[in-house]
């Protein structure tokens, strides 16, 4: 496996992450006729092979190959989001689940996968199956009038920044946890899993059956989601939470991406420099290897340098979750 998403789940036991200070903050600078060094064209080929491909043949990793190291970034983005990184977090309970009659039909279900959640447990069980397979396709890239990407549920929680999870507490043999029709939505920081509402599968249909109307579970949803943007500020206040670029993905993922290729950039013709090698492990008073190596690395989406042999992992940027 290469060292994007998968690999990391291997080593991050022992992965030594160090927050590599003083390096890659924000410039402006004309970056983008750079040539691309053997490191930054193995990075590319590593997160071509993490991203799901689909369909799964020659053409759609030909259009991943001919992408810039930035659009690139955005399809790995658009992703890899979908996956919760593994750490302790706070759980804060939101009055619409609280008031919610699903949750004492539910509660030893949730209790459980909460607990999972403080204890830093891997969540990826309790995730849609979607997220293993639907990563990047060629047809996201056609501007076309009858194509409706709100129609993917996936796409619908990357630009609200949510989260949904399965409440089955049985683990099937694939690797996931038996499917339930009433999910758990959630919004999730580094720190903290904000428990936001139940919602049953037609959350995810646009419309009701023979009819223009939103289901009432997707209503719904729309209303809490403009409630909590709205919490705090003054009456009458105007909010753009859900921006779509032209490229039909969200903003926040694209100016993720963006300012990852600016780190990339301005990084990488400095790993040729012993000195700057040595810099990043004296800065942290970390012994310095005999003949150190690093490479380009996302642990979710924590980008950084690894150095593979010694286990260590230098993060420039650190991802949502």
């Amino acid at each position: 496996m290469g060292t994007g998403l998968g690999e990391t789940r291997k080593i991050s036991t022992n992965l030594k992450r160090i927050t590599a200070t003083g390096y890659a903050k924000p410039l402006c600078l004309k970056i983008m006729n750079l040539i691309e060094t053997s490191r930054i064209k193995k990075f590319k080929q590593t997160i071509i092979k993490e991203i799901p491909k689909f369909p799964n043949n020659k053409e759609t990793k030909e259009f991943l190959e001919a992408k810039s190291l930035s659009s690139l970034f955005i399809d790995y983005t658009n992703w890899a989001c979908r996956y919760v990184a593994n750490r302790k977090r706070k759980v804060q309970i939101e009055p619409a689940a609280l008031s919610d009659h699903r949750w004492s039909k539910h509660k030893p279900q949730i209790e459980s996968f909460l607990e999972k959640v403080r204890n830093g447990q891997d969540l990826t069980p309790h995730l849609s199956l979607q997220v293993h397979s639907r990563g990047y396709t060629p047809a996201s890239s056609e501007k076309v009038a009858n194509v409706d990407k709100w129609a993917d549920k996936d796409f619908l929680l990357n630009v609200m920044g949510y989260h949904h999870f399965h409440l089955g507490t049985k683990l099937e043999a694939s690797g996931h946890v038996e499917r339930t029709d009433d999910v758990i939505f959630a919004h999730i920081t580094r720190e903290k899993f904000n428990m936001v509402a139940f919602f049953d599968h037609s959350v995810f249909e646009k419309h009701q059956s023979g009819s223009t109307r939103l289901t009432s579970e997707r209503e719904r949803l729309w209303k809490i989601f403009d409630k909590r943007n709205r919490l705090g500020l003054p009456q009458g206040s105007i909010i753009a939470p859900s921006m779509i670029t032209t490229s039909g993905h969200a903003l926040n993922h694209v100016n993720i991406a963006i300012d990852y290729a600016s780190v990339v950039r301005e990084i990488d013709p400095q790993l040729d420099q012993k000195e700057f090698i040595k810099s990043l492990y004296e800065n942290k008073n970390l012994e310095i290897p005999p003949k150190p190596k690093v490479k380009w690395h996302l642990n979710y989406l924590d980008l950084g340098l690894l150095d593979e042999k010694n286990g260590f992992f230098f993060v420039l940027r650190y991802g949502p979750t």
